[in-house]
C-alpha cells in the first residue's frame, strides 16, 4: 500500500501507530545492520530501549540550550572553509554536518574533509544506496529460493552487504563484553571505544556513546547494539543534512531573487561584525521557509522507509491484511497540488507564516498543517529533527550574511530530478559556484569568531586519531 495522501499518514502511521510500526524484512539491511540497525530493525523491545535514548539526547527542548552552542561553532569553522577553499564547499558542508554529529554522539570533531570519520560515513552511506537501488541485487524477499543461489551469480549482493557490515563495525564499533580494550583487532580505534574511554577520564561525559554504555544493565543493549543506534544517528545526521543543504544552495543560485530576499532579511538584523544567531530565527521568517521548503522541494529520501502492518485491520472498507508494506510516499505527497500551490517551484514563501519548528509541526492533527514529511512519521518518525533543523537554519544563514552565490558565467542551472542522484537518498551531483565574501569587513568577523570557537568549544572535544580506517578507501 502506497500512501499518497497526508491524510492516510496521519490516520495510519500515526494514530494506529501501535500496529503499523514494524519493518519489512529487507535482507541488504539485516546482513550489513546484523539485525541491530534500529532504523531496519524490528518493533522489538531492543528497538523501543535504543529510540528511547536517542529521543533523549536529541529531544528538541534538549538539542535548543544544549547543542546550539556546538552547532554555532561548526557553523563558523563552516564560514572559514568556504572562504579558504571556496571550489571544496560541497566537502565542506559535509565536513560541518558530520562534526556536529561526533561531537555529540562521541566527544570527537571532525576538523577537515579527510577525517576518517567523514570518509567512513560517506563510503557506508555511497555502498548502501548503491546496493539498494533498482536491479542491484535479486528480488529476494519476493522469491526466497533466490537466496541459495550461488553469490556470483545474483551480483554479488550478499558479500557486499556483508562489506557494509564490516565498514559500520569498524567505524560504529560493538565490540563483546569481554573485550576492554579500545582497540580492535586490527588496532582501528572504533567510535563507540573512543566515546566511552572519553566519558570515564570526565572529557565529555553528554555524549550518547557514554550514557549508552553507562545505562547498559538498565537499557539491556548489548555492545553491538549500542553502537548501532549511535550509527543511525551517524547516518541521518551527517550525509543527508548536508546534501539538503547543497541543495538549497544550488535553488539559490537558480533563484537570484529569492537568494537576494533571504540576504536582505539577514541584513536588516546583523551588520558586518555579528553573524546571525539561532536565538533571532523567529526574525528570520523567510530563511525558515527556505529550510522548510528545501525540504519539500527535494526531499532527501522521497519514497521515505518501508513500514509493515504488524495484523489485519480495515480503513473506509479497504481490507488491510497482517504483513502489507506501507510506504509513506514523501514525493507524491510533496508534489500533490491540493497541498501546495505550483508543487514543482522552489517558492520558500508558501512556508511565510509557518511560525512553528519543524519538530512542533509533526504532531499536528490536522495533516494538511505540517509543513513536510521529510522525515517520516508515526513512531518510527525521525527523532534528529530539531538538530537537523537548527544545522540547516545556521549555515545556510551565515553563508548568505558571509557570502554571494553565483552560477559561473555562460552555465545553465538544472534543479531538474536530472541534477540529482541516488533511489532511496537523493543528493546533488556535484556542481560549480562563484563563492564571493560579501566584504573585508566580514571576512574579519569570521577570522575573529572562528579564534573564538577555536577557543572556548573546540577546545572541549577530541579528534579521531586514526589516520586511515582499513575498508574505506575506494
Amino acid at each position: 500500500m502506497r500512501s499518497g495522501d497526508g491524510t492516510l499518514v496521519r490516520e495510519l502511521l500515526d494514530k494506529r501507530g501501535a500496529i503499523y510500526s514494524n519493518r519489512p524484512l529487507e535482507l541488504v539491511n539485516e546482513i550489513s545492520g546484523n539485525g541491530d540497525h534500529p532504523l531496519f530493525q524490528r518493533d522489538t523491545d531492543k528497538w523501543r530501549a535504543s529510540r528511547k535514548l536517542i529521543v533523549q539526547h536529541y529531544a528538541a527542548r534538549i538539542s535548543k540550550v544544549e547543542h546550539i552552542r556546538l552547532q554555532e561553532a561548526e557553523s563558523v569553522q563552516l564560514l572559514h572553509d568556504f572562504l579558504k577553499q571556496p571550489a571544496q564547499f560541497m566537502e565542506h558542508v559535509m565536513r560541518y554536518t558530520t562534526s556536529v554529529v561526533t561531537c555529540l554522539n562521541y566527544g570527537v570533531r571532525c576538523t577537515t574533509y579527510k577525517d576518517p570519520a567523514v570518509r567512513a560515513i560517506e563510503r557506508i552511506m555511497e555502498e548502501t544506496t548503491a546496493l539498494n537501488m533498482s536491479g542491484a541485487k535479486p528480488p529476494v524477499e519476493a522469491f526466497p529460493w533466490l537466496w541459495y543461489l550461488p553469490d556470483f551469480m545474483t551480483m554479488n549482493w550478499k558479500s557486499r552487504a556483508k562489506k557494509i557490515g564490516q565498514l559500520m563495525r569498524k567505524a560504529y564499533g560493538g565490540k563483546d563484553l569481554a573485550v576492554s580494550s579500545a582497540m580492535t583487532n586490527d588496532n582501528t580505534t572504533d567510535l563507540a571505544e573512543i566515546g566511552w574511554e572519553r566519558g570515564i577520564n570526565g572529557l565529555n561525559t553528554n555524549t550518547l556513546a557514554y550514557k549508552l554504555r553507562m545505562s547498559e544493565n538498565s537499557n539491556g543493549l548489548t555492545r553491538q547494539q549500542q553502537a548501532y543506534t549511535c550509527g543511525v544517528v551517524f547516518e541521518g545526521g551527517s550525509d543527508i543534512v548536508a546534501g539538503a543543504i547543497c541543495t538549497c544552495i544550488l535553488a539559490l543560485i537558480k533563484d537570484i531573487a529569492c537568494q537576494k530576499r533571504a540576504r536582505d532579511e539577514i541584513d536588516s538584523i546583523y551588520d558586518e561584525e555579528n553573524i546571525p544567531k539561532w536565538e533571532d530565527e523567529q526574525q528570520m521568517p523567510f530563511v525558515r521557509a527556505l529550510v522548510k521548503e528545501v525540504l519539500r522541494w527535494r526531499p532527501p529520501i522521497p519514497a521515505g522507509v518501508p513500514h509493515r502492518l504488524e495484523q489485519d485491520d480495515y480503513f473506509e472498507g479497504l481490507y488491510l491484511p497482517k504483513d502489507s508494506t506501507i510506504i509513506c510516499n514523501t514525493w507524491a505527497i510533496h508534489s500533490n497540488p491540493d497541498r501546495y500551490d505550483e508543487p514543482h517551484l522552489f517558492k520558500p514563501e508558501r512556508f511565510l507564516d509557518e511560525k512553528m519548528s519543524m519538530s512542533d509541526l509533526t504532531t499536528q492533527a490536522d495533516p494538511y498543517k505540517r509543513d513536510h514529511f521529510a522525515f517520516g512519521a508515526g513512531r518510527r518518525i525521525c527523532p534528529g529533527i530539531q538538530i537537523a533543523e537548527q544545522d540547516m537554519f545556521l549555515a545556510l544563514s551565515r553563508l548568505l550574511w558571509a557570502f554571494d552565490f553565483s552560477p559561473p558565467p555562460r552555465t545553465q542551472i538544472d534543479t531538474d530530478q536530472s541534477a540529482f542522484f541516488g533511489e532511496t537518498v537523493r543528493r546533488p551531483k556535484p556542481f560549480q559556484v562563484v563563492i564571493t565574501p560579501r566584504s573585508e569587513r566580514r571576512v574579519a568577523t569570521i577570522e575573529r569568531d572562528m579564534e573564538i570557537a577555536k577557543q572556548n568549544v573546540f577546545s572541549l572535544y577530541g579528534s579521531y586519531k586514526c589516520d586511515e580506517l582499513p575498508g574505506f578507501d575506494k
